[in-house]
Formats: structure tokens, sequence, C-alpha cells
């Protein structure tokens, strides 16, 4: 599956590959693992609770509250609120981003989520299966929709892991989320930071920390030089220990 690349008006081109078709389906099966649970755990309380629930509009309200509608809005909320993440997502290490690089709005969450019926609930995920794979960039009817796509994280090296380092072992990284960036992306910024210092362009450094921090997910106050020179400096450890 072919890299998407962004490009600024600085001519920073930054890329990231798209989650693979594989990766959405087991992402997808650990969600429903969860639904499963969930409609259990549902079915426990029921039973427990039997004349009391079973009683007329009672019953309806406490079936379509607690039970259908977490279901129903899983995806949206945890998308929303888990930056472009639902479990399922997060334990296959992908996300979900507008093609642009930035974190998608809300209305294109939503667009996803209102497609999801005809991606995944007409034919089964036939339909999302077979555009997936036929798009270059993975992307179901909803992602198209939506102008979305979801990507595929490195994986992140976890802060205990790097205290046990014995090389750099005082150096703790600031931006764990640079495991994004692909090698080709700590190339570019590199030679923004040189052409920058030696045009002395400070719209290039900050066009530059802007693009990076909507890829990465980040907010930073720092100057706009010395983050993109902390992202490098983090990238650079995050992809030698281990």
């Amino acid at each position: 599956m072919s890299q998407i690349q962004i490009q600024t008006t600085q001519n920073v081109v930054l890329s990231f590959a798209p989650a693979s078709v594989g990766d959405r389906i087991l992402a997808h099966v650990i969600d429903w693992i969860i639904f499963i649970a969930w409609f259990l755990i549902f079915a426990l309380v029921h039973s427990s609770m039997g004349s009391f629930l079973s009683s007329g509009k009672i019953g309806m309200v406490f079936f379509f509250v607690i039970m259908l509608l977490p279901v129903m809005l899983y995806d949206l909320l945890f998308e929303v609120f888990m930056n472009g993440q639902s479990l399922g997502k997060r334990a296959m290490n992908i996300r979900v981003l507008a093609l642009d690089g930035t974190p998608p709005t809300l209305g294109a969450y939503i667009m996803r989520w209102m497609f999801r019926l005809v991606d995944t609930g007409i034919f089964g995920s036939m339909v999302a299966l077979i555009v997936a794979a036929v798009n270059g960039k993975g992307q179901r009817v909803g992602d198209i929709a939506a102008g979305t796509v979801v990507v595929k994280l490195k994986q992140i090296v976890s802060l205990k892991q790097l205290n046990q380092e014995k090389n750099q072992e005082n150096y703790v990284p600031m931006f764990l989320e640079v495991s994004l960036l692909s090698d080709r992306d700590v190339v570019t910024i590199r030679a923004v930071l040189k052409k920058a210092k030696d045009e002395n362009n400070r719209l290039l450094v900050w066009e530059a920390a802007q693009k990076v921090k909507q890829v990465i997910g980040v907010q930073s106050d720092i100057d706009d030089m010395k983050f993109l020179q902390q992202v490098l400096q983090d990238h650079t450890y995050l992809m030698t220990v281990g």
C-alpha cells in the first residue's frame, strides 16, 4: 500500500503509511469482542433484575439506553475522545487522521460514523473490505466521504523500557508521539532546519513545526526551532533503543 504524502506551501513533505486491511479487521474483531462482553454483562444484570426490567416501558428504556446506545455510539465517542482510536484501533496501533495529516474534525468523525451502516451493516463488512482493498489509501466508504484515512503508527517504546536502557539512561524523550514520523519525515525536518538557518527563514520553521504537531497530535508552547530539534532528538532515541 502506498505512502500518503502531505506537502505544505513551504514544500515541507510528510508521509505516513495507511493501516493494512488486516490491521483494520483485527481492530474490528477486538471491538466486537468488547461488544459481546457488554452484551453478556447486560444479560447478567437483566437476569438479576428480571421482574423489574421486564415491565413495559422501563424494560424498553433500559434495553435501549444501557445496551444498544453505548454500542451504537461506541466508535464515534471513542474516536472523538481518544484521538482517532477505538479500543480495537489502539490495540492494533492504528489511528484515524484527516487526509491533510491533521486530527479529523467532529463533522468528519460523525460522517465516518454515519457511513458505518453502509460499510459494515447492510452487507456485513463486505463493502468495507472491498473498498479498502482496492482504494490506494485503504479507505472505506466512510473514510472517503469524511476525507479521512486510518494510519499505522510505529511501535512506541514505554518509559519503563527506556529507563532500563544502559545507553543514554538519563535521557527521557519529551514527545513519544514522534514514533508516528517516518524516516523520510525526519530527513525532511533536518533539511528544513538547515535551510531555515541558512536563509534565516522563520516562516519555514513555523510551518514545519505546525505540520509536525498536527501529524503527531501534540501541542507545545516551546519555540518552534527548539520543538523541531527536540522532535529529532526524541525520534533518534526511540529508534535506537530496544
